[in-house]
């Protein structure tokens, strides 16, 4: 039952010199200090070792520091988005942005929506690192928040050992992990336009009269504790809503098909479990 994720000794020393790593870990433990019920769930409370429950507590801490500015990306847009469209009553937020932006702003609030209490990190720490390799969409979600990161503040690291992790995984493979890459660039470039576009139009929206700034200052989200909490007026749009049930409906066909497919050309594989036969391997875009 260990973390599907490793990483060396040095590589968390380093994670640890980054101020949002520490606050973040010392809120979440104050979290979990503070619930009722035991951390983990039952399953895992009794087959993880104490040494793999606080690597697993590790992992979910870097994956939900990882999360948190996307998260406050897609909540800044829907802000904007609001202002931006008062008068058109029903309007879809997406519309306020424009070619790569609005598609990765579509995407944000559909998996936004259907992982909702995952990334939250209101679940058992182990399920939710596990969860990870769960679907594309997940492990895409988690490869285009590295990304973000890159070799900045140490979270290099993790986007390594996303990628062994799933070149390592017997239901994804090596083979699978290129295609992935590529799809969560693509996604990666469409969030910070989606960036840039949210801090032209705000600009424009505070002061009408002025030039748009330069692109080149435009800020990131900075790591909070509280935005993750906050609540805001829009619903996902219809179109956000349509792609969760499409995403939903391709991705049990999908697993479906190839999954027949393996049982034909070879013999199962050694070792799955229920949990991996459910797994996803959408392809949406």
């Amino acid at each position: 039952m260990a973390s599907p994720f490793h990483i060396s000794r040095h590589e968390q020393v380093e994670l640890e010199r980054n101020e949002a790593f520490r606050v973040m870990r010392e809120q979440l433990r104050r979290q979990e200090c503070g619930m009722e019920r035991p951390s983990f769930c039952a399953g895992h409370r009794h087959s993880c070792t104490s040494t793999e429950q606080e690597t697993y507590r590790l992992h979910r801490d870097i994956i939900h520091t990882l999360l948190v500015p996307l998260f406050l990306i897609n909540h800044q847009a829907e802000r904007i988005a609001a202002r931006t469209l008062p008068s058109q009553k029903g309007a879809e937020p997406e519309r306020a942005f424009r070619g790569e932006a609005r598609s990765a702003f579509a995407w944000l609030n559909c998996i936004l929506t259907e992982e909702h209490d995952w990334y939250l990190t209101a679940r058992c720490p182990a399920c939710i690192v596990q969860h990870v390799l769960h679907s594309e969409p997940t492990i895409r979600f988690v490869t285009v928040a590295s990304q973000l990161a890159g070799a900045r503040s140490g979270f290099q690291c993790w986007l390594n050992a996303l990628e062994t992790a799933v070149c390592e995984d017997p239901f994804w493979g090596d083979a699978f992990w290129p295609d992935i890459e590529e799809r969560a660039t693509r996604l990666t470039e469409g969030v910070q336009e989606l960036v840039r576009q949210c801090y032209e139009l705000s600009a424009t929206l505070d002061n009408p009269a002025r030039a748009t700034p330069s692109l080149a200052k435009t800020p990131m989200p900075v790591y909070g504790s509280r935005s993750a909490s906050c609540t805001i007026p829009l619903k996902p749009s219809s179109f956000a809503r349509k792609q969760v049930r499409l995403t939903r409906e391709e991705q049990r066909y999908r697993s479906s098909v190839l999954w027949n497919c393996s049982q034909t050309v070879r013999q199962p594989l050694a070792g799955c479990t229920t949990a991996t036969q459910s797994r996803r391997r959408s392809l949406t875009s």
